[in-house]
């Protein structure tokens, strides 16, 4: 256990003890009771008790409700903020995400039953006793993901399960009990009903856990393409592979060659689809020509990276990644402002102050290409010569 998750579980038994001693029932439940169970580290722990919302708040001097309205007050302990749930009950869900409301319970198992894997219904006591009611820690032993109840109700209580289940394969390395895998399968076109700033976040959880080549297969499995058919390319790529990639790979690799972004369905930052174009428009590029300074010097060196990876992996392409480097590296100017002239020099040489910026373009063309050094003298030179052609046109 590592120092932060010393320190969780010494503050949390503290709440833990406050609740008892005045008469409620508390636990650690969900995630930090599984990993604890995993022995690995958890980054935060939650409690759920008998308690009512303002009775948490009467007891503890420092809290915020930072989700009331469901049983949620955060206590706060030496900078660490723990959330304390009410055990509830919830009712009908709505858009396949969200109880439209919940009850308050006395009833530890109420509260249990309603979560979503067998793995994450594990409540610990103060002595550390584990409280197991749906054999959660033999579907850990058995490295299964199993929905609790009855899985199709699971995931269309809350489609955005699929994902967390696919997460959870990343994160432990554990395979989907059948039944469980059936319903996702059957369910998995309830996705097209969330949000897609929230399927963005959780993909791009998913896409950083470490066992990625489980997650790959099964969202082919699932057939997470029929949800969302611009991502079908990538999925179909991807399906035997171990290759990381970043969501903006991720998206490029399945948009390519020719499908845009749907910027009104996938609200990315606009630096984001930037990226996404940018890895396409590269992809391309790539494919067709040669590789020259003035396309090092037009294009960042990380997203051309990503975009010869992209393709050496899943195309027929040869790999050119050491050369990119060794381009990148030898450029003799990286931008137009490492001339060794200004536009104030050029200026009196032209008619026109708009040839000003055609003569820039030819001079970084000139000393990319090695046809002239990047001195002042020879530049100015060179520019004359650019500017008497210019000005006999204008």
């Amino acid at each position: 256990m590592g120092e932060m998750m010393k320190s969780l579980d010494k503050y949390g038994k503290q709440i833990l003890r406050k609740l008892n001693d005045s008469g409620y029932e508390a636990y650690f439940v969900g995630g930090y009771v599984r990993d604890k169970t995993l022995s690995i580290d958890s980054s935060d722990i939650d409690i759920a008790t008998n308690a009512l919302p303002n009775e948490v708040e009467e007891l503890f001097d420092n809290t915020a409700a930072t989700g009331k309205k469901y049983g949620t007050i955060t206590v706060f302990i030496n900078d660490y903020g723990f959330e304390v749930t009410t055990y509830r009950i919830d009712q009908e869900y709505i858009n396949y995400r969200q109880p439209e409301s919940v009850d308050f319970s006395k009833n530890l198992k109420d509260d249990l039953i309603r979560r979503d894997f067998t793995m994450n219904a594990l409540a610990e006591d103060l002595d550390g006793i584990v409280i197991d009611m749906f054999d959660g820690q033999s579907d850990i032993n058995k490295k299964l993901i199993r929905a609790i109840d009855d899985p199709y109700k699971r995931f269309n209580e809350d489609a955005l399960r699929i994902l967390r289940a696919i997460r959870f394969v990343g994160k432990l390395g554990f395979s989907i009990e059948k039944n469980t895998l059936e319903a996702m399968k059957n369910h998995v076109k309830l996705l097209n009903e969330l949000p897609t700033e929230r399927i963005i976040k959780e993909l791009e959880l998913i896409l950083k856990q470490p066992h990625i080549k489980q997650v790959y297969k099964l969202m082919h499995d699932i057939k997470i393409g029929d949800a969302f058919d611009d991502l079908e390319g990538s999925i179909s790529k991807l399906k035997n592979s171990d290759f990381r990639v970043s969501i903006e790979q991720f998206f490029a690799l399945g948009l390519y060659p020719g499908i845009k972004l749907d910027v009104r369905k996938w609200r990315f930052s606009k630096n984001q689809i930037g990226h996404i174009e940018t890895i396409k428009e590269l992809m391309k590029l790539l494919l067709k020509q040669r590789l020259s300074p003035i396309i090092m010097y037009n294009n960042p060196k990380d997203i051309m990276l990503e975009a010869n990876a992209l393709l050496s992996n899943f195309f027929e392409y040869e790999d050119q990644e050491d050369k990119i480097i060794n381009m990148y590296r030898h450029l003799k100017i990286n931008s137009f402002k490492d001339l060794e002239i200004t536009g104030n020099d050029i200026t009196p040489l032209v008619n026109n102050p708009k040839s000003v910026g055609k003569i820039i373009e030819d001079l970084i063309e000139a000393v990319l290409n090695e046809k002239i050094e990047n001195i002042k003298q020879e530049l100015l030179e060179h520019a004359r010569e650019i500017a008497e052609e210019l000005n006999e046109r204008y």
